[in-house]
């Protein structure tokens, strides 16, 4: 049944890399002429727009074609020489061209103002015209270009044609407001909600409209375009999350185009895209530190040599943990990335990555009593025999290849090694006169009536291994249907996944003590798991985009096959069990988008979503194969954005998703552990607003050197609930001893999906301020109340882990002077200003927010 998916995949990555380092173009092409020719092209994508010039003309194109897929053209309308005309449609773009010696046209990026008038004069910029000569080093201080797969792209005008809400966090947001975790940026997304757990970013838990934020496992995750998750298909935990402090911008999109991507397609996609080689050589040292022993550095070089990119990027940062400050986290990255530009048709990218993380960061939360002690106003634990000791290595290589003007493919090939060994104490639950209550557990299930949560004297280790690899060839196709213009994107991927999961358990020796598991004669209760997992995923993904003037429209479908294999080694007496599940799903979308008026565009999309279950969900330790089947979900959304002004930005969404079964996970319920549960049928409905207003452009008019800016991100998640016929999945100790064993939760919130969202801050910019460009920013970040179980216990439970997660709101403030004679950046930064005293998570008892963290570095360039 493989044969047909394996034969697909074959072909098109043989078309995407096989034919990339040798493609040619034959053709007989027309000049640009000095005759006059008749133009009638009105302002429209540049893509189309160069199609309309080709047919109008006779001249045919050559470009890669990330340069033009997110650019508008103004059009051309009357009678004018080819070049003249061509600089008029170019105008605007950052385009430039020159004639080849066969007489095609070839796009370039035109050259950087730096460039000396020798260099540049090759090229004809937007605008000018110029000699049609050959270029023999065209833009010789440009970087080579980049084979990356982008989600919405850096251009203005990027979200014009995507039919969906999305949002780009540029590195200028990133530097200045020195994001001290992935957390604090994700919050200015509409839409998006992090819950924190460790005060550092290390594991975010990444929820979108309401959808359950545990571990990050509804949201589609990549770097440079590639899934970087645990297991992105059978279990992607965020147990590992890149630095923030080496990416250069954050693509979030949460419409249909996310069916493009996978297998993640319910609650949206995230593309992290690193720093690229820059065209000059070029380094940065930062450095900066603060309270809770908090030291960062970080450092990259790199730049262009002839055809030739090459950059090194390493962080290392240490702190004591904002959750726990008895217990320290310590993380080192380092990335090689080299791009190389083999012809005017082909480039290619590798990148390798190598991260450690050493940290004493645990589970174990802080019960009500103990979050009210002078112990939990400290942000103290008993639980610092924990070590978190974590590896990953990756390796990413991309090939750009343009086989015509209109056809191009880039082909990834990628995967990661990650070595995951957590030490932890057993966790026992006391009464308040010390007495036990409950049983030992190796884990954080304690009675729900706990008064405290001590360490055991047994311990444990999760030991676990994790290997992914994959390839995936994607296509983009300029073309026309009965003459509409038209662009289709499509492509193929393979993916394999292997976890070997061990537990090993010491039940006797005490805290401190040889394990019993490493002595010569084992303890026989030593292994308590030992499973082998695996996954083979194919994907085939397709989307076409019509263009009818001032409508859009995009179909698209992608579909998933999935095959899961468990072998359970310590099942059967020892003699082992097997267990296979699989599953395929075809996933229809379709967007629209409509701009009446420039600037303007309406948006409406609807997509099924798919996010499939976890293998040890799917098949269980005996090997019989669970009916949880994957979360599927139908998203509609509704909106508009564009702008009323050129100080005035604005994007504006409705939502739906109704679910037929999302998963949910009964940690998130009850505290009975990390197993997931169907919970039915659900339906999310909201409101997402955001806007960015220049105030000093309002009043004083286009001012290049000062900014007064207002910005506003706020979500009203108005339904998120249970729908169908559900009973809440606490069960046991779990509950208290006044609570029914079967209760409906029918109606009821969803647990960790607060209603209301908001984040808004006012900042200034002077570049014409003496020393140099100066900016501050003061900005407030909040959170409505949320549930942290299926029955919306409002009043907490003793242990700590059920009851209502309080709103909040935190004050932030960064401020930066640029000082031009040193090319130095002093900062200061100031997170949770006002010191408020928060909880953030209750899945496994009290996780306490930010500290207010003071900080202050400098960053040089060199």
């Amino acid at each position: 049944m493989y044969v047909i998916p394996r034969m697909i995949l074959v072909l098109l990555c043989a078309l995407g890399v096989g034919t990339g380092f040798y493609g040619t173009v034959a053709a007989e092409q027309a000049a640009l002429r000095e005759e006059p020719v008749e133009f009638n092209i009105p302002p429209q994508p540049l893509s189309q727009a160069l199609r309309a010039f080709r047919d109008q003309s006779g001249v045919r194109f050559i470009h890669r074609a990330e340069l033009v897929q997110s650019e508008q053209s103004a059009g051309v309308i009357g009678r004018y020489p080819s070049k003249d005309a061509l600089s008029l449609m170019l105008k605007g773009t950052g385009l430039a061209y020159y004639a080849a010696d066969d007489g095609t046209v070839v796009l370039e990026r035109a050259a950087p103002s730096g460039t000396s008038p020798a260099a540049a004069a090759p090229l004809v910029a937007a605008g000018t015209l110029g000699p049609d000569e050959p270029v023999a080093a065209a833009d010789a201080e440009a970087a080579v270009k980049v084979p990356l797969v982008e989600i919405i792209g850096t251009s203005e005008n990027a979200l014009d044609y995507i039919p969906g809400s999305g949002r780009v966090i540029t590195k200028e947001t990133i530097e200045q407001n020195h994001r001290l975790t992935i957390n604090e940026a994700l919050r200015e997304v509409p839409g998006v909600h992090v819950r924190d757990e460790d005060g550092l970013g290390i594991r975010p838990n990444i929820g979108i409209r309401g959808l359950d934020p545990t571990r990050s496992r509804k949201v589609h995750i990549m770097e440079d375009g590639v899934p970087i998750m645990m297991m992105p298909y059978a279990d992607p935990s965020s147990y590992y999350f890149p630095p923030i402090f080496r990416f250069d911008r954050i693509e979030v999109l949460k419409g249909s185009g996310q069916l493009l991507y996978g297998p993640q397609t319910i609650g949206g996609v995230m593309n992290f895209i690193t720093r690229m080689p820059s065209a000059k050589p070029e380094g940065n040292f930062q450095f900066w530190g603060g309270n809770n022993n908090y030291f960062n550095t970080h450092f990259d070089y790199g730049g262009t040599w002839g055809k030739s990119g090459y950059m090194v990027d390493y962080t290392h940062y240490q702190s004591d943990t904002p959750r726990f400050t008895n217990v320290r986290a310590k993380v080192d990255d380092i990335t090689f990335k080299t791009v190389q530009e083999l012809s005017d048709r082909t480039q290619i990218m590798a990148k390798f990555n190598y991260y450690r993380e050493d940290s004493g960061i645990g589970y174990q939360g802080l019960t009500e009593s103990e979050w009210g002690s002078p112990r939990g106003q400290d942000r103290q634990t008993l639980f610092k025999n924990d070590n978190f000791d974590f590896r990953r290595m990756g390796a990413h290589v991309a090939v750009n290849h343009m086989f015509t003007a209109n056809l191009t493919s880039t082909t990834n090939f990628f995967g990661h090694y990650m070595s995951r060994d957590w030490t932890r104490q057993t966790t026992q639950g006391v009464n308040a006169d010390g007495s036990l209550n409950g049983a030992l557990q190796f884990g954080n299930a304690i009675p729900a009536t706990a008064f405290g949560a001590v360490p055991g004297d047994a311990r444990f280790t999760n030991e676990r291994e994790y290997w992914v690899y994959g390839v995936e060839s994607r296509f983009k196709y300029d073309h026309s249907i009965l003459g509409v213009n038209a662009t289709a994107d499509f492509g193929a991927r393979y993916m394999f996944e292997e976890s070997d999961r061990k537990q090993l358990r010491n039940t006797g020796s005490g805290i401190g003590v040889t394990s019993s598991c490493f002595l010569a004669v084992a303890g026989s209760t030593c292994l308590n798991e030992n499973n082998l997992r695996t996954t083979n995923a194919y994907a085939l993904f397709f989307q076409e985009r019509l263009i009818f003037g001032q409508f859009t429209i995009t179909p698209g479908v992608r579909v998933e096959h999935i095959n899961y294999d468990q072998y359970n080694r310590l099942s059967n007496n020892g003699n082992g069990s097997f267990g296979k599940a699989n599953f395929t799903e075809v996933l229809p979308g379709i967007g629209v988008t409509y701009a009446p008026f420039k600037n303007h565009t309406f948006f409406f999309g609807a997509h099924r979503g798919m996010s499939p279950p976890q293998i040890s969900d799917a098949i269980t330790g005996t090997g019989a194969v669970v009916d949880l089947g994957p979360e599927l979900s139908w998203t509609y959304e509704l909106g508009t954005r564009g702008n009323l002004a050129h100080w005035a930005g604005y994007e504006f969404t409705l939502f739906q998703m109704d679910f037929d079964n999302q998963i949910i996970s009964q940690s998130a319920a009850g505290g009975t552990g990390a197993t997931l549960t169907s919970a039915g049928e659900t339906r999310h409905r909201g409101i997402e607003f955001a806007t960015s207003l220049d105030l000093w452009d309002a009043f004083k008019g286009r001012d290049k050197d000062q900014d007064v800016t207002l910005d506003l991100n706020y979500t009203w998640i108005a339904q998120a609930e249970f729908i169908g016929t559900r009973n809440s999945s606490i069960t046991g100790a779990a509950l208290l001893p006044t609570e029914a064993a079967v209760v409906s939760v029918s109606g009821n919130r969803l647990p960790y999906s607060p209603k209301h969202l908001l984040t808004a801050g006012i900042g200034y910019t002077n570049r014409a301020f003496g020393l140099g460009t100066f900016n501050a920013r003061l900005e407030a970040q909040c959170i409505s109340d949320q549930f942290g179980d299926d029955r919306n216990l409002v009043a907490p439970t003793a242990n700590g882990q059920r009851g209502m997660v309080r709103g909040w709101c935190m004050m932030n403030a960064s401020v930066n002077q640029y000082v031009k004679k040193i090319n130095t950046t002093f900062f200061f930064v100031a997170k949770n200003m006002l010191d408020q005293a928060t909880i953030m998570d209750r899945t496994r008892g009290i996780y306490p927010g930010l500290p207010a963290l003071w900080q202050a570095g400098a960053k040089w360039t060199f």
